[in-house]
């Protein structure tokens, strides 16, 4: 099956046993999603089975060398074909070398150019680079290639207002083109 629509996650940090701290409006913003990845900090896992009635669900692996399939022992991917599209997974943009930097709602890059560097640590270029580790819900790009974050659809950096869940990221690839939507959960 090809995947064109990847709904994202990360910094869930989930603590409850039934997976319930987790809101259930992260099951509606991906409905029709093809493939689902958590980019870590995912807590207990237990929320991750009623994200798999939705579709697939990938997270890191246990030595975060990359992205596996939830409860398989498959190898570890750091790029997947999205339409056609090369997209780079991580969790830390900053990792190994720190010539990227996020500074709150800001992506900082290198003077130098990016595509030697993200074929470096992706062993292949990439066209787009989904990320977490800051709760905050960001899309930047740079040199051509997309860069998003999901931010946290529990413990959100810039929570607006009670009713404010936090956010989750759905990747749309049609005709080569990738749309990144940036979506804030709500209570009401």
């Amino acid at each position: 099956m090809a995947i064109r629509r990847v709904g994202f996650l990360a910094d869930t940090h989930s603590r409850k046993d039934d997976g319930t701290d987790v809101p259930a409006q992260v099951d509606e913003a991906f409905a029709g999603v093809d493939l689902i990845v958590h980019l870590g900090d995912v807590g207990k896992k237990t929320f991750i089975t009623r994200l798999q009635a939705i579709a697939p669900v990938w997270v890191p692996d246990e030595e975060r060398k990359g992205y596996v399939a939830f409860e398989s022992d498959d190898t570890p991917q750091k790029v997947i074909d999205v339409g056609g599209l090369r997209l780079g997974l991580t969790f830390n943009l900053a990792l190994p070398d720190k010539k990227i930097v996020v500074e709150d709602d800001t992506i900082v890059f290198p003077d130098a150019p990016l595509a030697g560097l993200l074929t470096r640590r992706f062993s292949e270029p990439v066209d787009l680079v989904a990320f977490g580790g800051t709760h905050r819900e960001l899309r930047q790009e740079h040199e051509g290639v997309l860069f998003f974050n999901p931010g946290s659809p529990t413990l959100p950096a810039d929570r607006r207002d009670d009713d404010d869940l936090g956010s989750v990221a759905v990747l749309d690839v049609a005709k080569g083109k990738a749309k990144v939507d940036l979506v804030r959960l709500t209570a009401s």
